[in-house]
């Protein structure tokens, strides 16, 4: 998790000793994981999708305050946002599983 929160942090330009943040970062690191693994219909994600991980983090930090939002509008400028995970991110994941069947536990 270190090595994530310490390149989330360069990618945010943020001094690796600030150690302020280090709680809402990984937070959002995460957060981000859980949604990509619900996303996915995996319980685990390969070492090699950290990088993606961190991405999607640095993506819900930066986008912290328009949550819910689908587009916004501020006189003449506007944007939209997309819903879910982005499609740059999403095409670096696996593709999700398929569930057959439902397991019942007792």
């Amino acid at each position: 998790m270190n090595e994530q929160l310490d390149l989330m942090k360069r990618l945010l330009g943020m001094e690796l000793t600030d150690v302020s943040k280090d709680d809402i970062l990984t937070h959002y690191l995460n957060k981000a994981r859980n949604n990509i693994l619900g996303y996915c219909n995996i319980a685990l994600l390969p070492p090699v999708y950290n990088e993606v991980i961190v991405d999607y983090a640095v993506y819900l930090y930066k986008n912290k305050d328009s949550v819910g939002l689908t587009d916004k509008k501020e006189g003449e400028r506007s944007v939209k946002y997309e819903p879910g995970i982005p499609a740059s991110i999403r095409l670096s994941l696996p593709l999700p599983r398929i569930q057959v069947g439902i397991e019942h536990v007792l």
